[in-house]
């Protein structure tokens, strides 16, 4: 007892000499800032080793972690068991934060070994939960194991776990045990309700969604921001907009976070007028504690408008309040100009940027290759290099579009040299950039040369081969990859399906387009859409079968479109004793199509080849009244 009221009025004794003020002579200047600044700049362990101030090892390496100067934090720790002094568990659940910050496997490991050492493992779910955080971000199997073999697992513990999964795409997991957590009589707080209801967009669950909402009324936990703005983004995820909508009514506390969360539901639910109205309510709600995310989103608002509103009023707004200074805002201004076509003004904004970063920069060679332009990409590339700054992947996607739509084969292959040089070889998308632009050349071969020494292909990258084949013709290589792709476990979706239909059609594949056609439903549990329709439709005329065609159209679950009537237009003019069927679909043409003339052309030279001059000569005079002017031929020559 006696040691105790000793060690107790030792403890108040060292809490007034840390607290003490010290007054300062009136002709002193602050020294915090100063302090703070050779604080920066020199050795932790020096540092705390020559100051006199008496902090313990653990308060000083906490304090290392909160200001973000995780290595000095780590090196102060080791300095404080060379030293021989035993670390607690706050100090060394620090450190375990200061190693989760640097992303260190072989630090998290030897942490993790410290404390199976020293006992923390076992005594306290603290250093447990902190560590399942830590190994969650690349080693989701230890994570689990630690989880599992803590005995006494808090609501703190499970709250992580159920984060970390829903974090790794997790969804049926972190749903398990959150349905555990409530069987076990572990009471979920706002963090565990916060990190479950994202697996409620995830799998695009509304009515589960929903009753965890209601299970927060329930425990009065609607008073934490946090939770109302992940049920707000849940609602928006589910396309339940209105919902959505109403609790941001009735909610009292709303955060820039809750504002920002409803103007991206807007956008994600296709309600940019929606959007605007809110930004509208912010400003006049607080527009002083507008930041750099809520532009963006707006700017996200914008661009859904089939006009360019934005130069009429919001740039200038932005400028006003200074977000001139925030890059990221600048550049989706400038995508946002580009998507519209005005690519002077794009130039203009990309120009006024005073510190151009990688993204900047790739973007205006995207707007270049992508526009009537693509020449100026490699200006700007130019300019980018002088600049000091290394293209990446997604800058060297935009310079292979750019080679595509410059017909220019040789540059296109100086650029894939350049990808193999910065060691972009096995990057999946650039894979497919570069199938698709030797394909368009028509160099199949080497189109495939670089999908073989691709040793990770993707879904994208099958899907760039087997279209690359499609667009040249190459009927059994098509079906080829496709049956690879499959064997490979790569399940397909309705694009690829398009590109096989496509090649069956035009090699006159037709049983095997048959084949794919009806597997698509049965088999991949893929509804066929319009596009597939049409190449049925295509493959069916190809081969002569015009009736057979125009009997699949009538049987066909949507209304057909141009597509679909041109192709068996064009079975019409290959064969011969189907002028009934052209007739018909030539008239069902012109009412889908007034201002297209091939169209009356091709009936009106039907009737003349019939011999019915007045009905020819109608459609003739019906051209001329309707001032319609007849598609100019030209040649490649």
């Amino acid at each position: 007892m006696t040691n105790a009221i000793r060690s107790g009025i030792s403890a108040h004794k060292l809490f007034d000499k840390i607290t003490k003020r010290h007054t300062a002579p009136s002709n002193c200047k602050p020294l915090v800032s100063s302090r703070r600044k050779r604080l920066s700049m020199v050795d932790p362990v020096e540092y705390f080793e020559q100051n006199d101030i008496p902090r313990s090892w653990s308060v000083r390496i906490s304090s290392l972690v909160t200001e973000n100067r995780s290595e000095e934090a780590i090196a102060l720790f080791k300095a404080m068991l060379v030293s021989g002094d035993r670390p607690n568990f706050v100090t060394v659940l620090s450190v375990v934060k200061a190693v989760g910050s640097l992303g260190s496997k072989d630090l998290a490991c030897g942490i993790h070994g410290y404390s199976i050492k020293t006992g923390l493992i076992d005594s306290q779910v603290a250093i447990v939960t902190a560590l399942v955080g830590v190994y969650s971000c690349w080693d989701m199997r230890s994570a689990w194991k630690l989880f599992n073999r803590t005995r006494n697992k808090d609501v703190v513990m499970c709250s992580a776990m159920v984060f970390a999964c829903v974090s790794n795409g997790e969804y049926l997991e972190a749903l398990k045990l959150f349905k555990k957590m409530l069987l076990c009589g572990v009471l979920p707080n706002h963090v565990t309700l916060s990190s479950i209801l994202p697996v409620c967009a995830g799998l695009v669950k509304p009515n589960l969604g929903r009753e965890i909402h209601g299970y927060s009324i329930k425990r009065s936990l609607y008073c934490h921001t946090i939770l109302w703005n992940s049920i707000l983004d849940m609602y928006s995820k589910c396309r339940d907009l209105e919902a959505a909508l109403r609790v941001f009514k009735h909610m009292q506390n709303k955060d820039m976070v809750s504002w920002r969360i409803m103007i991206r539901g807007c956008v994600v639910n296709n309600k940019p007028k929606k959007a605007l109205e809110i930004f509208r309510e912010l400003r006049a709600y607080s527009a002083e504690k507008l930041d750099e995310y809520i532009m963006q989103e707006v700017i996200g608002a914008y661009s859904q408008f089939d006009e360019n509103y934005i130069r009429h009023g919001f740039h200038s707004l932005i400028l006003k309040m200074g977000f001139a200074a925030f890059v990221p805002v600048m550049t989706d201004l400038l995508q946002l100009y580009a998507k519209f076509g005005d690519i002077e003004s794009a130039k203009n904004m990309f120009d006024v940027l005073k510190r151009k970063d990688l993204i900047a920069w790739s973007v205006m060679i995207a707007v270049y290759a992508q526009s009537t332009q693509p020449n100026n990409a490699f200006d700007i590339l130019r300019q980018m290099q002088l600049a000091d700054q290394r293209p990446n992947e997604f800058t060297f996607v935009s310079l292979l579009l750019a080679c595509t739509s410059l017909d220019a084969i040789e540059l296109g292959e100086s650029v894939h040299s350049q990808i193999t040089k910065n060691g972009y070889s096995t990057n999946t998308f650039l894979t497919s950039a570069l199938i698709d632009m030797y394909c368009k050349f028509g160099r199949t071969r080497q189109g495939k040369s670089v999908f073989d020494e691709n040793t990770t292909k993707d879904f994208v990258c099958w899907s760039s081969m087997i279209n690359g084949y499609a667009i040249n013709g190459c009927g059994n290589e098509v079906l080829e990859c496709f049956s690879d792709m499959l064997s490979h476990g790569i399940e397909p979706n309705d694009v690829i399906f398009v590109s096989v239909l496509s090649a069956c059609s035009h090699c006159g594949l037709e049983y095997e387009g048959w084949r794919w056609f009806l597997a698509m439903e049965a088999k991949y549990c893929i509804k066929p859409k319009l596009a597939h329709y049409a190449c049925m439709v295509d493959m069916l005329s190809r081969q002569g079968n015009v009736e057979e065609a125009l009997e699949f159209v009538n049987k066909m679950p949507m209304e057909p479109d141009k597509r679909i009537w041109g192709a068996i237009l064009a079975g019409c003019r290959n064969s011969y004793g189907c002028n009934e069927v052209l007739e018909f679909v030539a008239k069902k043409l012109i009412s889908l199509d007034p201002e297209n003339t091939n169209y009356y052309v091709v009936l009106s030279n039907m009737y003349a080849e019939q011999g019915r001059w007045e009905e020819a000569e109608k459609l003739r005079n019906m051209i001329d009244t309707k001032s319609l002017k007849k598609v100019a031929g030209y040649s490649l020559i």
